[in-house]
């Protein structure tokens, strides 16, 4: 008999549940997330690897940052920037 409420799989997750993740994580962990989905990869899939594909992973990821420092960020509109007028 079914209690009225969704079954949902193990280990799925309601959109809720999943905002809640999002907001609970730190400014640098949303960056690295951003980062790593930059590189196609998600934060499930970099945890499975092993430490040396870890480590290449991050070395892209502070030559991405680097990157984006020389060439000033990303310009994009609805950005915030720091200039005086």
């Amino acid at each position: 008999m079914s209690s009225g409420k969704l079954d949902k799989p193990l280990g799925a997750q309601s959109v809720e549940e999943k905002f809640l993740d999002y907001a609970q994580k730190t400014p640098a962990e949303k960056m690295f997330d951003a980062m790593l989905g930059q590189l196609g990869i998600t934060p499930e899939q970099f945890a499975a690897m092993d430490p040396d594909a870890q480590r290449a992973v991050m070395e892209k990821i502070q030559k991405l940052i680097e990157q984006q420092a020389r060439n000033g960020g990303n310009n994009e509109p609805g950005q915030i920037t720091d200039k005086v007028a």
